[in-house]
């Protein structure tokens, strides 16, 4: 995605708070016709890591514990385990 043109759309906050997604929410955004979606990805198992964790969206993600199904597992450091 790196050479993506881009848009800046500006949507108000309290329609993403009424969404229930925050501004620490993980978002994926999609097409259809007539339509831009933008909505919380119910799991991070179809997450595809492109190897740029200065700019990944699951930096954010807190330690769960489950590292065998955790998408950061390859670059884990360790640190949620010390929280």
């Amino acid at each position: 995605m790196k050479n993506e043109q881009f848009i800046l759309v500006s949507v108000p906050l309290d329609m993403f708070l009424e969404a229930g997604i925050n501004t620490e929410s993980i978002i994926q955004v999609s097409a259809r016709e007539g339509k831009i979606i933008i909505d919380t990805p119910d799991t991070t198992e179809d997450y595809v890591c492109d190897r740029d964790c200065d700019n990944c969206p699951l930096n954010a993600v807190p330690c769960e514990f489950n590292c065998e199904n955790c998408p950061c597992e390859a670059n884990c450091d360790g640190r949620g385990l010390d929280e």
